[in-house]
């Protein structure tokens, strides 16, 4: 089943979320926690917030009526006098900026089917299908992914690489509609389908793919890396700028010539911080995706570190770029 069965979700996400926010009657408000929570996950009220900013039908998919948790306002597309104006002609009092008697007219009773929440239980099914082991193969061809994104719109790359001569072999590109916003620990249902849609332009598949994301080095063990690696059958290896969980073991500092840390979570090894390359002023995260080792995946990422990122993930970041651009 993998990654598909939470396809429908991801493609009807947005159109869901509206669907909520109308369920907010006149002369009532809620909150962005709230709808997040609607959502299934909390961690998606940065994205409730984005998406209202985003509405394309306002009035007719209330956004108004969705304040802060305190009570006061918040933003609105329209400006804040006239979100106020709406709410006031509901019968909501605002008194300096903040929603009068704001429990009384608090709305948290939503039907909703959380759909954060079946993708949650997708996640911990493919979660169960990661290997971190050696790959027991030669590495003869190894690619990087990225994508850059305008509006709605992703646009994927893939640099392939000899790996024998560290050089590249071709750079594919396209481009995808995208739906699904950007969640904290939910970024594969995002990008996924975007690396699917450029992986399949590649006849002969790369042996190991580096991932602009992480692997293992993840809330639950499955980020976009390990994902992109159950889903297509290829040892995968995360590559993360930012550390999303977990502790480092020793301090990094290029002076006394630490350049290396194992990230620990909950002591369970589950990737490493590693300052490669001249220019590098702060690590990146490296984790296995899938079907690789901790170790053959930082040794792999070593080779090719000419600057901080490995070389196939900042061509295909080039590229990417410059297929947006050209599209303007």
């Amino acid at each position: 089943m993998g990654v598909q069965m939470g396809c429908g979700y991801i493609r009807s996400f947005r159109e869901y979320f509206y669907s909520l926010v109308s369920q907010i009657p006149e002369g009532r408000v809620s909150t962005y926690g709230t709808l997040a929570k609607a959502l299934g996950s909390e961690r998606a009220a940065r994205a409730v917030g984005k998406m209202l900013n985003q509405n394309p039908r306002p009035v007719e998919v209330p956004c108004h009526r969705v304040v802060r948790y305190d009570g006061t306002l918040g933003g609105y597309g329209g400006g804040k006098e006239k979100k106020k104006g709406l709410l006031e002609e509901e019968g909501v009092e605002i008194k300096d900026g903040r929603v009068k008697g704001f429990e009384k007219v608090f709305f948290e009773d939503f039907e909703s089917h959380k759909p954060l929440q079946r993708l949650r239980e997708e996640q911990y099914r493919v979660q169960k299908k990661i290997t971190v082991q050696e790959s027991g193969v030669e590495f003869m061809t190894v690619a990087g992914v990225d994508v850059s994104y305008s509006n709605g719109t992703a646009y994927p790359a893939l640099s392939l690489w000899d790996h024998e001569n560290k050089e590249e072999i071709d750079v594919f590109t396209t481009e995808i509609e995208v739906e699904f916003p950007y969640i904290p620990t939910f970024l594969a249902f995002k990008e996924l389908p975007c690396l699917l849609e450029v992986l399949d332009l590649v006849e002969d598949k790369p042996d190991v793919i580096m991932v602009d994301g992480n692997g293992v080095m993840h809330p639950d063990g499955v980020g976009l890396a390990s994902h992109l690696g159950v889903e297509a059958c290829i040892p995968t290896i995360g590559v993360a700028k930012s550390k999303l969980c977990g502790r480092l073991l020793d301090e990094i500092d290029r002076e006394k010539n630490k350049k290396l840390s194992e990230i620990r979570k909950n002591g369970k090894l589950i990737g490493h911080a590693l300052l490669e390359g001249d220019r590098a002023k702060n690590p990146i995260y490296v984790s296995p995706g899938h079907k690789v080792s901790h170790m053959e995946a930082i040794e792999l990422v070593k080779e090719y570190c000419r600057y901080k990122v490995p070389e196939p993930i900042r061509r295909a970041h080039i590229e990417a770029n410059k297929r947006r651009k050209k599209r303007g």
